[in-house]
């Protein structure tokens, strides 16, 4: 029996501009535009890259929760989306940023966690109950909080609950979209762990997106660096950490700080700001602001997009990495 759990092949999500132009058809924004990876049982997955790379967007469609435009998600083999059956879809579920808004503030903490069971039509609602509170406990929450109201909660209260109300419906895929980016810097330590304890307790794979880089070296076993809707390195933590091959890659870590003045990070400057979207440069997405790419690859860079090639367990859509 094959150990994937979930693949997606070739998946692009492009939205039409909102308002469009009064003197042209409505522009395309590029969300995301041929993302490929695969993810094994048990396996945890990061999702990195800066603001507006399509991580997001990405984990939404993997969650069910967006139609791609083209390519396709498949959970176990069978293709996954919005219209999947619910008996397949419980087996993914997603763990957003904010845990206040993602939370009913009307309703108490185990009314929010139990409706998960109750949509997909689980267990008796005695059972119910007490499947309820294992979750919480686990999440480490009490029993007298299936009483109490988010407003009641501190952030990190809040995020265990979202992340019990995933746990609830025993899923197999737990997608989290930034889940510690709004908590305060004490807490996130508290979630991480959190997170790393229950995917081992329960067997999980996770799929984690996050801007940083320290957590998702503590969380995720492989690493997939986005730019621009594609993504431009795949490659096992120790190797991606270690020894990185994209240029956009060792710009990323050269920007984590470090705590020993004598061994700085080395310098890589970009250039410019990330293009938009909406117009994509042609050839490789990252030649504009590549420090390599006129020296090395010249035109090539600008004229072709790199396809991505096996370099040991990584794979890299660079030119300067191919023969």
């Amino acid at each position: 029996m094959s150990s994937i759990l979930l693949d997606v092949a070739g998946v692009r999500v492009h939205f039409p501009e909102r308002g469009g132009s009064w003197f042209g058809p409505r522009r395309t924004i590029r969300a995301v535009d041929g993302v490929s990876f695969q993810l094994e049982r048990g396996e945890s997955l990061g999702l990195v890259g800066e603001s507006g790379s399509g991580k997001s967007t990405t984990a939404r469609v993997v969650a069910g929760l967006q139609t791609p435009t083209a390519g396709a998600v498949r959970l176990h083999g069978q293709l996954f989306g919005p219209r999947a059956p619910r008996s397949v879809r419980r087996h993914v579920q997603m763990v957003f940023q904010d845990p206040y808004a993602s939370l009913d503030p009307r309703r108490p903490i185990g009314w929010t966690v139990e409706e998960l069971l109750a949509v997909h039509g689980l267990l008796k609602p005695r059972q119910r109950r007490l499947r309820v509170l294992a979750a919480l406990d686990a999440c480490g929450l009490e029993a007298l909080y299936v009483h109490r109201y988010p407003h009641e909660l501190s952030g990190g209260q809040r995020q265990r609950v979202a992340i019990a109300r995933a746990l609830v419906a025993e899923p197999e895929l737990l997608v989290c979209d930034e889940p510690t980016s709004a908590l305060d810097v004490s807490v996130r330590a508290q979630i991480v762990n959190l997170l790393c304890e229950l995917r081992e307790r329960f067997e999980l794979a996770l799929l984690f997106v996050s801007h940083d880089l320290a957590v998702v070296r503590r969380v995720c076993e492989q690493v997939a660096v986005m730019y621009l809707g594609h993504v431009v390195e795949l490659a096992p933590r120790s190797q991606l950490f270690d020894a990185p091959r994209h240029p956009y890659t060792r710009a990323l870590l050269a920007a984590i700080p470090r705590g020993d003045p004598e061994h700085p990070a080395p310098h890589v400057a970009l250039l410019g700001e990330p293009p938009s979207p909406m117009h994509p440069p042609s050839g490789c997405v990252f030649h504009p602001r590549c420090p390599r790419a006129g020296d090395v690859a010249g035109e090539r860079c600008a004229r072709e997009f790199p396809k991505s090639v096996e370099r040991g367990d990584a794979l890299v859509a660079c030119h300067l990495d191919q023969p």
